[in-house]
């Protein structure tokens, strides 16, 4: 199998009916002989991020996703995978270099577990999150410290059964805010959040995603 055809069998999601949004959703634990074909496309740059991962199977994920995000993007600019230039922000946020055929092109990308998600847009800046639901036990405090008051008052009025999913549609949100923002990770910044349309998604069942985008 081409590794072409391999990307097109991984993504599960191809698009979501948002106007000028592309939404996908890519499996990131692929043959041997995918990942090392990935590996092949990458910067320096990645290939260092990657040996500093000390699980091998973290490092597969990583080239996995970077190898997906690399020939998505080469797709959309008409260019190699491994020309493909990016650039980041203060907190680390990638986006395309300016000498790159389209700046107009924003992208952002999310991973967990074994599951990737790259959001396209060709007109607004753009953030997403995906998370695999499970219960965490500092959950509530966690939502306590992060969430508005009116969203830890409907969370906490939630079932047992439904708070964990209720949890975690809440902090994607925040987290693909963060993200679009570029403030990084753990940095929300809810006075923003007026300025954001939402989308929340499951790509799969055991996980929930939020992308979001600038208002017009």
């Amino acid at each position: 199998m081409t590794l072409a055809a391999a990307s097109r069998s991984e993504i599960m999601m191809p698009a979501m009916g948002c106007g000028s949004l592309d939404l996908l959703a890519l499996r990131l634990d692929i043959a041997s002989d995918l990942v090392h074909e990935m590996s092949a496309c990458l910067s320096e740059d990645e290939h260092q991020r990657a040996r500093g991962l000390v699980r091998e199977r973290d490092r597969r994920r990583f080239v996995a996703t970077r190898g997906h995000l690399r020939h998505i993007l080469a797709s959309k600019l008409g260019i190699p995978p491994s020309d493909v230039e990016l650039e980041y922000g203060p907190q680390g946020k990638p986006r395309l270099s300016s000498r790159m055929p389209s700046k107009e092109l924003r992208f952002g990308i999310s991973r967990s577990e074994d599951l990737a998600i790259v959001a396209l847009s060709n007109t607004r800046e753009i953030g997403v999150d995906i998370e695999a639901v499970h219960p965490i036990a500092e959950a509530d405090d966690i939502a306590a410290l992060c969430f508005s008051v009116p969203e830890y008052e409907s969370l906490r009025s939630l079932t047992p059964q439904e708070r964990v999913e209720g949890f975690f549609r809440r902090w994607t949100r925040l987290e693909a805010i963060s993200k679009a923002i570029g403030c990084g990770l753990g940095q929300l910044v809810a006075s923003d959040e007026g300025d954001w349309e939402a989308l929340t998604f499951v790509p799969e069942p055991g996980y929930i995603g939020t992308v979001v985008f600038q208002k017009s």
